[in-house]
Protein backbone atom coordinates (compact mmCIF):
# COMPACT_ATOMS: atom_id res chain seq x y z
CA UNK A 1 0.00 0.00 0.00
CA UNK A 2 0.97 3.49 -1.42
CA UNK A 3 2.49 5.65 1.92
CA UNK A 4 1.69 9.25 1.16
CA UNK A 5 4.11 11.50 3.09
CA UNK A 6 5.43 15.29 3.15
CA UNK A 7 8.88 16.59 3.13
CA UNK A 8 9.46 18.36 6.49
CA UNK A 9 11.44 21.28 4.63
CA UNK A 10 9.59 22.14 1.72
CA UNK A 11 5.78 20.25 1.79
CA UNK A 12 6.33 18.84 -0.72
CA UNK A 13 4.57 15.26 -1.66
CA UNK A 14 6.27 12.45 -1.14
CA UNK A 15 4.32 9.31 -2.41
CA UNK A 16 6.37 6.48 -1.74
CA UNK A 17 4.77 3.01 -3.61
CA UNK A 18 7.42 0.26 -3.38
CA UNK A 19 7.46 -1.80 -0.02
CA UNK A 20 11.39 -2.27 0.06
CA UNK A 21 11.74 1.61 0.09
CA UNK A 22 14.60 2.55 2.96
CA UNK A 23 15.27 6.01 2.14
CA UNK A 24 14.56 9.12 0.14
CA UNK A 25 15.41 12.41 -1.12
CA UNK A 26 13.41 14.94 -1.82
CA UNK A 27 13.36 15.98 -5.64
CA UNK A 28 12.51 19.49 -4.89
CA UNK A 29 14.62 20.65 -2.22
CA UNK A 30 17.21 17.69 -1.61
CA UNK A 31 16.14 16.99 1.69
CA UNK A 32 17.35 13.26 2.24
CA UNK A 33 14.92 11.43 4.46
CA UNK A 34 15.20 7.44 6.38
CA UNK A 35 11.58 5.85 5.87
CA UNK A 36 10.55 5.11 9.51
CA UNK A 37 7.41 2.39 8.22
CA UNK A 38 3.86 3.64 9.26
CA UNK A 39 5.31 6.41 11.33
CA UNK A 40 6.75 8.61 7.90
CA UNK A 41 10.02 10.12 7.60
CA UNK A 42 13.13 10.71 9.75
CA UNK A 43 15.20 13.56 8.34
CA UNK A 44 19.09 12.70 7.99
CA UNK A 45 20.46 16.11 6.23
CA UNK A 46 20.57 17.45 2.61
CA UNK A 47 21.60 15.66 -0.59
CA UNK A 48 23.83 17.98 -3.04
CA UNK A 49 21.71 19.15 -6.09
CA UNK A 50 22.43 16.89 -9.12
CA UNK A 51 23.41 18.55 -11.98
CA UNK A 52 22.36 17.13 -15.27
CA UNK A 53 24.99 15.15 -17.20
CA UNK A 54 23.89 13.08 -20.39
CA UNK A 55 22.14 9.85 -19.88
CA UNK A 56 19.16 7.72 -21.63
CA UNK A 57 17.52 7.33 -17.98
CA UNK A 58 15.50 10.17 -15.56
CA UNK A 59 13.81 9.45 -12.34
CA UNK A 60 10.25 8.15 -13.28
CA UNK A 61 11.53 6.81 -16.47
CA UNK A 62 9.63 3.24 -17.32
CA UNK A 63 11.08 0.50 -19.66
CA UNK A 64 11.79 -3.41 -20.06
CA UNK A 65 15.53 -5.09 -19.09
CA UNK A 66 15.48 -8.92 -21.05
CA UNK A 67 11.52 -9.02 -20.70
CA UNK A 68 11.13 -7.51 -17.41
CA UNK A 69 9.00 -4.17 -17.03
CA UNK A 70 10.69 -1.63 -14.78
CA UNK A 71 10.76 2.28 -13.48
CA UNK A 72 13.57 4.59 -12.42
CA UNK A 73 13.01 5.10 -8.63
CA UNK A 74 15.84 7.00 -7.50
CA UNK A 75 19.64 8.45 -9.05
CA UNK A 76 22.91 8.35 -7.02
CA UNK A 77 26.02 9.86 -8.24
CA UNK A 78 29.38 8.98 -6.91
CA UNK A 79 33.03 10.45 -7.28
CA UNK A 80 36.49 9.04 -7.02
CA UNK A 81 39.90 9.85 -7.88
CA UNK A 82 39.61 9.32 -11.50
CA UNK A 83 35.89 10.42 -12.56
CA UNK A 84 32.42 9.48 -11.39
CA UNK A 85 29.54 7.12 -12.29
CA UNK A 86 26.03 6.64 -11.38
CA UNK A 87 23.49 4.32 -9.95
CA UNK A 88 19.78 4.62 -11.01
CA UNK A 89 17.50 2.38 -8.70
CA UNK A 90 15.11 0.95 -10.78
CA UNK A 91 12.22 -1.23 -9.55
CA UNK A 92 10.21 -4.19 -11.07
CA UNK A 93 6.74 -4.49 -12.30
CA UNK A 94 6.74 -8.17 -11.38
CA UNK A 95 6.91 -6.94 -7.69
CA UNK A 96 10.53 -8.64 -7.00
CA UNK A 97 12.98 -6.43 -5.03
CA UNK A 98 14.57 -3.35 -6.34
CA UNK A 99 17.63 -3.35 -8.27
CA UNK A 100 20.78 -0.94 -9.30
CA UNK A 101 21.64 -0.35 -12.81
CA UNK A 102 25.08 1.33 -13.11
CA UNK A 103 26.49 3.48 -15.61
CA UNK A 104 30.02 3.94 -15.87
CA UNK A 105 31.48 5.43 -18.95
CA UNK A 106 28.80 4.42 -21.18
CA UNK A 107 28.84 0.60 -20.10
CA UNK A 108 25.63 -0.20 -17.81
CA UNK A 109 25.81 -3.20 -15.08
CA UNK A 110 22.47 -4.55 -13.54
CA UNK A 111 23.41 -5.32 -10.33
CA UNK A 112 21.19 -7.26 -7.40
CA UNK A 113 21.74 -7.47 -3.76
CA UNK A 114 22.36 -10.42 -2.24
CA UNK A 115 22.21 -11.38 1.86
CA UNK A 116 24.87 -11.74 3.82
CA UNK A 117 26.17 -15.41 4.86
CA UNK A 118 29.18 -15.21 7.02
CA UNK A 119 32.13 -12.86 7.52
CA UNK A 120 33.41 -10.67 5.12
CA UNK A 121 37.43 -9.40 4.77
CA UNK A 122 37.67 -5.90 6.45
CA UNK A 123 37.95 -3.03 3.59
CA UNK A 124 41.56 -2.92 4.81
CA UNK A 125 42.64 -6.42 4.05
CA UNK A 126 41.10 -6.55 0.52
CA UNK A 127 44.00 -6.48 -1.81
CA UNK A 128 43.64 -6.32 -5.74
CA UNK A 129 44.64 -9.47 -7.53
CA UNK A 130 43.40 -11.31 -4.63
CA UNK A 131 40.49 -13.92 -4.12
CA UNK A 132 38.32 -13.15 -1.02
CA UNK A 133 35.95 -15.50 0.79
CA UNK A 134 31.90 -13.90 0.23
CA UNK A 135 29.50 -16.00 0.69
CA UNK A 136 29.88 -19.98 -0.96
CA UNK A 137 32.21 -18.64 -3.49
CA UNK A 138 35.35 -16.39 -4.45
CA UNK A 139 35.65 -12.89 -5.65
CA UNK A 140 38.57 -12.29 -7.41
CA UNK A 141 39.36 -8.74 -6.96
CA UNK A 142 40.26 -5.72 -9.70
CA UNK A 143 39.55 -2.79 -8.31
CA UNK A 144 39.62 -1.34 -4.61
CA UNK A 145 38.96 2.18 -4.11
CA UNK A 146 37.44 5.05 -1.70
CA UNK A 147 34.74 7.22 -3.08
CA UNK A 148 32.16 9.81 -1.96
CA UNK A 149 28.45 10.80 -2.44
CA UNK A 150 28.38 13.95 -4.86
CA UNK A 151 24.03 13.69 -4.76
CA UNK A 152 20.94 12.27 -5.14
CA UNK A 153 16.98 12.42 -6.01
CA UNK A 154 14.40 10.00 -5.61
CA UNK A 155 13.97 6.96 -3.08
CA UNK A 156 16.30 3.94 -2.61
CA UNK A 157 16.27 0.33 -0.79
CA UNK A 158 19.25 0.99 0.71
CA UNK A 159 20.06 4.02 3.14
CA UNK A 160 21.87 6.32 0.62
CA UNK A 161 24.57 8.41 2.65
CA UNK A 162 24.06 11.92 2.30
CA UNK A 163 27.89 12.74 2.98
CA UNK A 164 31.42 11.20 3.56
CA UNK A 165 33.48 8.72 2.37
CA UNK A 166 33.10 4.91 1.93
CA UNK A 167 35.05 2.06 0.34
CA UNK A 168 34.24 -0.06 -2.27
CA UNK A 169 35.69 -3.28 -4.18
CA UNK A 170 34.65 -4.40 -7.60
CA UNK A 171 35.51 -7.83 -9.24
CA UNK A 172 34.26 -11.11 -11.01
CA UNK A 173 32.68 -14.19 -8.95
CA UNK A 174 31.15 -17.16 -10.73
CA UNK A 175 31.16 -15.68 -14.25
CA UNK A 176 29.14 -12.32 -13.09
CA UNK A 177 30.42 -9.07 -12.14
CA UNK A 178 30.67 -8.44 -7.52
CA UNK A 179 30.37 -5.50 -5.70
CA UNK A 180 31.08 -4.66 -2.07
CA UNK A 181 30.25 -1.80 -0.66
CA UNK A 182 31.60 -0.86 2.37
CA UNK A 183 29.18 2.24 4.09
CA UNK A 184 29.70 3.74 6.96
CA UNK A 185 27.20 1.64 9.11
CA UNK A 186 26.44 -1.95 6.85
CA UNK A 187 28.31 -4.04 4.02
CA UNK A 188 25.93 -4.62 0.76
CA UNK A 189 26.84 -7.42 -1.54
CA UNK A 190 25.92 -7.36 -5.20
CA UNK A 191 26.05 -9.83 -7.92
CA UNK A 192 25.48 -7.92 -11.42
CA UNK A 193 25.13 -8.86 -15.32
CA UNK A 194 26.98 -6.78 -17.83
CA UNK A 195 23.86 -5.34 -20.53
CA UNK A 196 24.05 -4.52 -24.10
CA UNK A 197 22.75 -1.06 -25.04
CA UNK A 198 19.92 -2.57 -26.79
CA UNK A 199 18.58 -4.62 -23.47
CA UNK A 200 17.28 -1.69 -21.99
CA UNK A 201 14.38 -0.48 -23.95
CA UNK A 202 12.43 2.77 -22.99
CA UNK A 203 9.07 3.48 -22.92
CA UNK A 204 8.67 6.85 -25.44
Amino acid sequence: MAQQLECQTCGAAINIENQFIRSVTCQFCGASYLVTGEDGLNKRGDAAKLADYPSRLNVGQTGVIRGRKFSVLGRVRYAYDEGFWEEWQISWEDGQPPSWLEEDEGYWTLYKRERIRGALADYSDVRVGAKIKVNNYELFVTERRKAKMMGSEGQFSSVIPVTGEFGYVQGTANGQAASITYWPDEIEIELGDDLEHHEIKLDS
